[in-house]
């Protein structure tokens, strides 16, 4: 998804969330929730040429929101466990804090 398609959902009031995804220390992506045709979609966005856009920090994030008129996202840090403890798939889970700007 790029930034048109987010401008069109959000024109068509058909996104539910807008996640600001974390793993580490590392950038973070934008993941979008909508309904699509066939029920509740994610997807990552992406630049002009297909590659996920990274946001080195929340003003880069939102900077491509307000471009299109968000002002709501939720910060999700994945946290993975210590891999040398866990079996063989790691166990990961999910927190988020709601932002607003």
């Amino acid at each position: 998804m790029n930034i048109e398609q987010l401008q069109q959902l959000q024109s068509a009031k058909k996104i539910k969330v807008i996640n600001f995804v974390e793993s580490g220390c590392g950038p973070f992506v934008i993941e979008v929730e909508f309904i699509g045709e066939n029920g509740p979609c994610n997807e990552l966005l992406k630049n002009s040429e297909g590659q996920v856009i990274s946001c080195k920090n929340l003003q880069e994030g939102y900077s491509l929101c307000q471009q299109v008129g968000l002002h709501e996202a939720n910060l999700v840090q994945i946290v993975p466990h210590d891999e040398a403890c866990t079996s063989e798939y790691a166990d990961y889970h999910k927190e988020s804090m709601p932002l607003r700007f």
